[in-house]
């Protein structure tokens, strides 16, 4: 499902980096955000088809992105090295892909959200 457009949250730049550039590759259009305020800004400014979220951004969580997603239809994910346990209850019906992670889990969680939300 190359041509859509992603939000990738994450505060570790290397993972960042990479990452965006794996799924430019794929063929996604890739914003990324290290600060809660950017991702809510680019939330604000742009149509995201999916978001990509690390659950702490240098210190602050990213429940208001994810309101905002959700006000918004977007479906989104999290990664995380903490397992679910570090959820807030409100969100412990989103998808996690465990880090570390491989290029093919995130694609594959993103392809499951664009079709429907498929839950994991």
């Amino acid at each position: 499902m190359g041509g859509k457009t992603l939000l990738l949250a994450e505060d570790e730049m290397y993972v960042a980096m990479t990452l965006s550039d794996l799924l430019t590759e794929a063929g996604y259009r890739v914003f990324t955000a290290a600060r809660l305020r950017d991702a809510l800004g680019v939330a604000e400014r742009e149509r995201i088809d999916c978001a990509i979220l690390d659950i702490n951004l240098h210190g602050e969580q990213v429940y208001p992105l994810c309101d905002r997603l959700r006000q918004s239809g977007v479906p989104f994910f999290f990664t995380s090295a903490y397992g679910l346990e570090g959820l807030a209850e409100r969100y412990r019906d989103v998808p996690m892909v465990g880090k570390p992670y491989t290029c093919e889990e995130v694609v594959e969680a993103i392809t499951l959200q664009l079709n429907g939300g498929a839950r994991r």
